[in-house]
C-alpha cells in the first residue's frame, strides 16, 4: 500500500511540475514557445529573403552576400530609430555589412511620416538615399514644417521632379511592398533588424544582427578563402629562368616585367629596360639613368601596349613606348595635362590606338578634409591635344585626414584596376564586384569577388601593423643615412617627425573587414588575377584567375606571400623575388596542377 500510495505522490507532482513548467507562462512553456517562434521566424525570412534584401536603399556596400545583410524596419517618427541611426551608420561603414532599409511609417504625427518615407524613396531614383535616410533621421525639422519640395532641393533635386515623384503611384506601391513585407514577419515595432535567420527587435537588435552576421561569414570564411570546390587548383613548379644566373646580372630592383610575344621577357628597372632572350639569354639594355630623350630619372610603372611597353617616369611626368624588340619608339610629356593629382596621376591602360588612359583623384593636399573619407579614382583618356575626357569613374581609395597627417584607413578599401586589347578592369572592393569595361566606359560584364574576411582581432593587428611600419621606416632612414644616401641630420629629423606622430598613428582607423583583393592584373592571355587581401606577415597568398570574355573562373594558385607577380603567360608567371640576402631578382616558374 504504502509503494502504491508513493508512486501516485510522485507522478502527482510530476504532473503539477509539467503544468508549471510547459504551460505557455512557464519556463518550460516559454523556452519551448521561443524555440517554435524562432524556427517560424527563420522560416518567414527564407521564403522573402531575396526580395527584402535587395530594396536600392541601402547604407554601405551594394548588397552581394547575403550572410553580410541586415535588413532594418525603420519609421522616421520613430525616437529609437533616431537615436540608433549613427550606430547602423557606422556598422555599414566599417562592419563589411549592407544595411538594406524598409519602410514602416506611422501614423502617430499624422501623415507626415509617410511622406517623410515617400521622400526617401524617392531621393533612391538620384542615388541620394544615404543623404536623404541620415537627414531624416537626425533631424526633427520635417515633422514640423512637411516641405519635400525644399527637403527635394536640399538634396540636389530638382523641386518639380521631386513633387512628382512623391505623388506617383509607383512610390507609393513601393512603400506598400515594404510594409507587406513587415505583415509577413510579424514586425511589431521599429527598429526592427533582420539578419538572414532571425528577427531582432529594438537598439538592442543591431548588435545581434551584426553578431549574426559575422558568425555567418565566419562559418563561411574559416580564416583566409580556400579555392572554390569547382575551380582547379594550381601550383608553383620548377624554375626555368632566374635573372641572377644570368652571365652579366644587372643589380637593379624590378620595378615591372612582362612577357613578350617572341619567347622573351621585358624586365624593367628603375632607370632601364631590360629585353631578355629566355633560351639564349641574351640581354639589350635600353635606357639608363639621365635627363636625355632615352633615359630615365626614376621608372614607377610599367604598363603592356599592342607595340610594346610603356614605361611611367614619374617625376618627370612622361611615358616612353619601347618595342618588342628593345627599340626606343617614341616619349610624350605629360606634365601640361591638368590633372587634379599632379604627383600622383598615373597611367593605368594604353587605348588600342596609342591614347593612355589615367588614373586621377582629387588633391591629396590637407584642405578642408577631416576624418574618414574617400579620394574618387577617375579614368580620364588623354586627348592627342592634351583635353581629358572621362571613360569611368569609382569610388578610390579610404583615407583618414588627422590632425597633422593623411594616409590611407588600415585594412581600407581601394579600387584597383587592370586592361587588356578589349577595355579596363576596375575592381572597387567596396562594391565587392569587378567591373568589365569596354574602351567607352560601358560596363560589359561583372565577376563578383569574394566576401571580405571579418578579423576578430582587428585592432590588435592593425596597430601591430602600424608598430611595424614605424619600425620599419625608421630602419630605412638609418640603412640610408649609414650608406650616405641622407645626411644624418635630414635622418634625425625623419626620426623626430616620425616619433611625434606616433600617438596619432596608433589611433589611425582599421577596418574589421579585410576587403576582398589587394591586387589586380591582366596577363600576357588577357586573363584576369586577383589575390585575396594579404595581411602582414601572412606566409602564402591566394590568387584567383578568371577568363575575363566569360567572366568565368579559371583556376587558383597558392604563392609566397613575399613574390611580387609581375606577368603571367599559359603556364608560367614572371616573379620578382628576393634573394636570402634581400636583393631583388625575377624568376619565371612553371604552374603545375594541384594543391601544396
Amino acid at each position: 500500500m504504502s509503494d502504491r500510495w508513493n508512486r501516485i505522490v510522485n507522478v502527482a507532482i510530476l504532473a503539477t511540475l509539467a503544468i508549471l513548467l510547459f504551460n505557455p507562462s512557464g519556463v518550460g512553456g516559454r523556452w519551448i514557445t521561443g524555440i517554435y517562434q524562432g524556427w517560424q521566424d527563420e522560416r518567414r525570412i527564407e521564403r522573402i529573403w531575396t526580395v527584402l534584401s535587395s530594396a536600392p536603399s541601402f547604407l554601405g556596400s551594394p548588397p552581394a552576400n547575403a550572410s553580410r545583410v541586415i535588413v532594418e524596419f525603420v519609421d522616421y517618427d520613430c525616437a529609437v530609430c533616431q537615436s540608433v541611426a549613427p550606430a547602423v551608420s557606422d556598422a555599414a561603414r566599417t562592419k563589411g555589412v549592407s544595411v538594406v532599409v524598409r519602410h514602416v511609417p506611422s501614423t502617430r504625427s499624422g501623415p507626415a511620416a509617410t511622406e517623410a518615407a515617400l521622400a526617401a524613396i524617392c531621393a533612391e531614383e538620384h542615388g541620394l538615399f544615404p543623404a536623404a535616410h541620415t537627414e531624416l533621421l537626425s533631424s526633427r525639422k520635417w515633422l514640423n514644417e512637411r516641405d519635400w519640395a525644399g527637403f527635394g532641393m536640399s538634396l540636389g533635386i530638382d523641386e518639380g521632379m521631386f513633387a512628382n515623384c512623391m505623388a506617383e503611384e509607383a512610390a507609393r506601391e513601393r512603400l506598400a511592398e515594404d510594409k507587406a513585407l513587415a505583415d509577413s514577419l510579424e514586425i511589431r515595432g521599429t527598429p526592427t533588424f533582420v539578419s538572414a535567420k532571425q528577427l531582432h527587435p529594438g537598439e538592442p537588435g543591431l548588435t545581434v544582427a551584426l553578431a549574426a552576421a559575422r558568425e555567418a561569414a565566419l562559418s563561411e570564411n574559416s580564416g583566409f578563402r580556400p579555392a572554390e570546390d569547382h575551380v582547379p587548383q594550381r601550383r608553383l613548379g620548377r624554375l626555368s629562368f632566374d635573372s641572377s644566373d644570368l652571365p652579366n646580372h644587372p643589380e637593379y630592383d624590378v620595378v615591372g616585367g612582362l612577357f613578350l610575344p617572341d619567347g622573351g621577357v621585358a624586365l624593367v628597372g628603375r632607370a632601364e629596360i631590360h629585353i631578355v632572350d629566355l633560351v639564349s639569354g641574351r640581354t639589350r639594355t635600353v635606357g639608363r639613368r639621365g635627363e636625355g630623350p632615352e633615359e630615365f630619372r626614376y621608372i614607377s610603372r610599367v604598363n603592356r601596349t599592342l607595340e610594346g611597353i610603356l614605361v611611367w617616369d614619374m617625376p618627370r611626368r612622361r611615358a616612353s613606348v619601347v618595342g618588342h624588340d628593345g627599340e626606343f619608339l617614341r616619349s610624350r610629356d605629360y606634365r601640361q595635362v591638368p590633372f587634379q593629382e599632379y604627383f600622383n596621376a598615373r597611367p593605368v591602360a594604353v587605348h588600342p590606338d596609342g591614347r593612355i588612359i589615367f588614373r586621377d583623384g582629387v588633391d591629396s593636399g590637407f584642405g578642408d578634409y577631416e576624418g574618414r573619407v574617400w579620394n574618387p579614382a577617375k579614368y580620364l583618356a588623354v586627348e592627342p591635344e592634351g583635353e581629358l575626357r572621362l571613360v569611368s569613374e569609382a569610388k578610390g581609395d579610404e583615407l583618414f585626414y588627422g590632425p597633422t597627417r593623411t594616409s590611407n584607413v588600415v585594412f581600407g578599401h581601394r579600387t584597383f584596376e587592370a586592361a587588356t586589347e578589349d577595355g579596363l578592369m576596375i575592381a572597387d572592393t567596396h562594391r565587392g564586384a569587378i567591373a568589365v569595361l569596354d574602351w567607352n566606359g560601358t560596363e560589359v560584364a561583372e565577376i563578383s569577388m569574394p566576401p571580405g574576411v571579418q578579423l576578430t582581432d582587428a585592432q590588435t593587428v592593425g596597430r601591430e601593423f602600424l608598430a611595424r611600419q614605424s619600425e620599419e621606416l625608421e630602419e630605412r632612414l638609418n640603412r640610408a643615412a649609414s650608406a650616405g644616401q641622407i645626411p644624418p641630420g635630414r635622418a634625425q629629423s625623419f626620426r623626430d617627425a616620425l616619433a611625434a606622430h606616433d600617438p596619432e598613428t596608433m589611433a589611425w582607423p582599421i577596418n574589421e573587414v579585410l576587403p576582398a583583393i589587394d591586387t589586380l592584373l591582366a596577363d600576357f592571355d588577357a586573363r584576369l588575377w586577383a589575390r585575396d587581401y594579404r595581411l602582414p606577415g601572412q606566409d602564402s597568398v591566394n590568387w584567383r584567375v578568371w577568363d575575363v570574355a566569360k567572366a568565368q573562373p579559371l583556376f587558383t594558385v597558392r604563392m609566397d606571400g613575399e613574390d611580387i607577380l609581375l606577368d603571367a603567360k599559359g603556364d608560367l608567371v614572371l616573379l620578382r623575388r628576393l634573394d636570402v640576402f634581400d636583393v631583388p631578382r625575377a624568376v619565371v616558374v612553371r604552374l603545375v596542377s594541384g594543391a601544396d
